[in-house]
């Protein structure tokens, strides 16, 4: 079982991967429901996806728009971008994945170490990776941690001006019982020295407050 879900793993690359050059296609509608409501940072918006058993709701802030999704046979995921953005060039990301089977196999540790592995495929500068240790989000255990790269590759393709960007993000990686989930939210600014990343451990909190909202449901 584990060799095959290893398999599973290289074949899905990207699904894996973080999003460059990638050219965005009009998604099929996976959202089940959305609710709007206010609240104090000026709207937020309530978007649940049917993810093999489980419907997930997580918030975003108003306007944030599914750029991407694709189910490949036991692999899930979807991207949003802010109003105005593509995959092609964001300034900000949240994406979800599902991986069905896979928690029997492997353990969070080892799946967002090797995640942090492909980062390196993307980077033309240096890859950071600070792990955080296990945590609980939506009542499921989680391994968490923060990954980046000072410089991303040519992520625009020269579409843009913004030709060197360094990349950042808050990583975990949920157990259900059998299936597995990576939640991230990403962003994208001026390169950034290895010593000194827009976020870590210590500031990530804010960046990542409604990603702890997340809520799963049979």
């Amino acid at each position: 079982m584990k060799a095959s879900m290893t398999l599973i793993i290289s074949a899905g690359l990207f699904l894996l991967s973080p999003s460059y050059n990638v050219m965005a296609k009009e998604p099929t509608p996976h959202i089940n429901a959305i609710t709007a409501y206010s609240d104090a940072d000026g709207g937020s918006e309530q978007k649940q996806l049917s993810i093999f058993a489980n419907k997930v709701s997580f918030d975003l802030p108003v306007g944030w728009k599914m750029a991407f999704n694709s189910e490949k046979g036991n692999m899930y995921k979807a991207e949003f971008v802010p109003a105005g953005e593509t995959l092609n060039d964001w300034s900000a990301l949240y994406c979800i994945q599902g991986f069905k089977g896979l928690a029997t196999s492997i353990d969070s540790t080892q799946f967002l170490d090797r995640f942090s592995d492909t980062y390196q495929d993307a980077c033309q500068g240096s890859v950071t990776y600070e792990q955080l240790g296990m945590t609980q989000i939506g009542g499921k255990e989680a391994y968490h941690g923060i990954i980046g790269c000072t410089n991303m590759k040519s992520v625009y393709g020269g579409a843009t001006s913004r030709t060197r960007q360094g990349e950042i993000g808050y990583y975990a990686v949920l157990k259900d019982t059998e299936d597995m989930y990576l939640i991230h939210k990403s962003m994208r600014g001026e390169v950034f020295s290895e010593s000194n990343p827009p976020l870590n451990g210590s500031n990530h909190r804010d960046f990542i407050s409604k990603m702890l909202q997340l809520k799963f449901q049979r």
